[in-house]
């Protein structure tokens, strides 16, 4: 009975996670973005909303205008990724004809500032890339740096000819990783948008999310591999896995990854250095749209079940 006990409390000390804060948004969540006491976080239902983390109060909300679909329908303009510069959100959101605008929301009002077909591309993904700019991943596999401070765009570099998926940004801003349907994995210097390096080998087929922290790159995709680039160690290697991998994160020292399990819409914890699962975060229902390590022992999720989950590691 005793042995049987220990082995339960074992079981459970590995498994037993404690989701802090649940906050239900006004629809799918599709991107967040952390403030010092608040969330802000875009929705499929064409809003950008305002949480308190204390109470789970609604503090604000800004709705986008529904657009007219080629078939004259009025439709949600959804809202897919938003990122903040000096308390300026700036966002991606479903426009005319298949393309997607950019906005920016000022006093609560959104302001576009790039109508969708006048990039000739599709905007997928958007950084902050220095104080003063921002750089928007195109479908075309292009980069544009845009100053927010002058409105001109600093620079358009193609980057490969095949289709972008996915980017993400060092912590000091200064490299920008890329991936797209290649299976390639490209180094970027966001000041010049100019190619450093390309990493392949791990991925043979698109790749959908992508992560960078202290010289570790992880990334999943099509080929239901999480795969990881080593970069200060000049190795790589990937798991081979059941789910199509369409979000990832790592934690900021770069030795816990996360990637979300698109068969039980659980989170999987993953040790880079012993190349283990450790842990699996159970609570979401539907598909899992960012995953994000507010710090070594606060992981965050948001997901097309309108859930904003906290949870504490």
């Amino acid at each position: 009975m005793k042995f049987t006990s220990l082995i339960c409390f074992l079981v459970c000390s590995l498994t037993a996670i404690s989701q802090s804060i649940i906050i239900n948004a006004s629809g799918p969540v599709s991107d967040f973005i952390i403030n010092d006491n608040s969330i802000t976080v875009s929705t499929l239902n064409g809003s950008i909303e305002t949480y308190n983390l204390k109470t789970n109060n609604l503090q604000k909300k800004v709705f986008f205008p529904k657009i007219t679909d080629f078939t004259g329908d009025s439709i949600i303009a959804e809202v897919f990724k938003i990122i903040k510069l000096n308390n300026t959100i700036y966002a991606i959101v479903h426009g005319y004809n298949g393309f997607n605008d950019i906005y920016k929301i000022v006093y609560s009002n959104p302001i576009k500032i790039f109508e969708g077909k006048t990039l000739n591309s599709v905007a997928i993904s958007i950084v902050k890339s220095s104080e003063n700019t921002i750089t928007i991943g195109l479908l075309s596999n292009e980069l544009i740096s845009f100053n927010t401070s002058t409105e001109k765009i600093v620079y358009r570099e193609q980057i490969s000819s095949y289709a972008f998926s996915a980017m993400t940004i060092s912590k000091d801003m200064k490299l920008i990783f890329t991936s797209d349907e290649s299976g390639e994995i490209h180094k970027v210097n966001s000041s010049t948008g100019k190619v450093i390096r390309s990493f392949k080998g791990e991925n043979v087929d698109n790749v959908l999310c992508i992560d960078y922290a202290n010289g570790n790159i992880i990334c999943g995709g099509k080929d239901r591999r999480f795969s990881v680039y080593q970069t200060n160690s000049n190795s790589s290697f990937h798991i081979l896995t059941q789910s199509f991998i369409t979000s990832v994160c790592i934690s900021p020292n770069g030795n816990i990854a996360a990637w979300y399990d698109d068969i039980s819409n659980d989170i999987i914890l993953f040790d880079i250095n012993s190349r283990t699962n450790i842990k699996r975060l159970k609570g979401n229902t539907s598909m899992v749209n960012k995953i994000y390590f507010q710090n070594e022992n606060k992981l965050i999720s948001c997901s097309n079940d309108n859930k904003i989950i906290i949870w504490n590691l």
